[in-house]
């Protein structure tokens, strides 16, 4: 399932040349916020909230940030990680979540991309 991307035109894979941070998580509400810092040349902040989140593996901080669907290789380990019940597996996807040498990865419903 390709999830909904509101902003950046709507369209994976994400990659962003600048820091990112994890900036919060509401376990209650299942929603997640990553952070991309303005400054010097980068005169936005970027944020990615992941929304309806079930599982993740992140690090607190990325030098820059690639988001892409997960293959269904990849998913094997994470289906062991998250248990998604089957009659719910179709509102769900999973995203790889890298600086382009480690990956982490979130499951979730959508993300949203804001950019200020």
């Amino acid at each position: 399932m390709q999830p909904q991307v509101v902003g950046r035109e709507g369209k994976l894979p994400l990659h962003f040349k600048r820091p990112f941070q994890l900036w919060s998580y509401q376990a209650s509400h299942r929603r997640l916020v990553l952070r991309g810092r303005s400054g010097g040349a980068l005169d936005r902040t970027v944020e990615i909230e992941f929304l309806d989140v079930l599982g993740m593996k992140l690090k607190s901080q990325y030098p820059e940030l690639l988001i892409s669907p997960a293959p269904d290789t990849a998913t094997t380990g994470i289906d062991e990680f998250v248990d998604i019940p089957d009659r719910h597996r179709s509102r769900y996807t999973t995203l790889l979540v890298s600086d382009g040498s480690d990956d982490g990865f979130v499951v979730c419903g959508s993300l949203r991309v804001h950019e200020n």
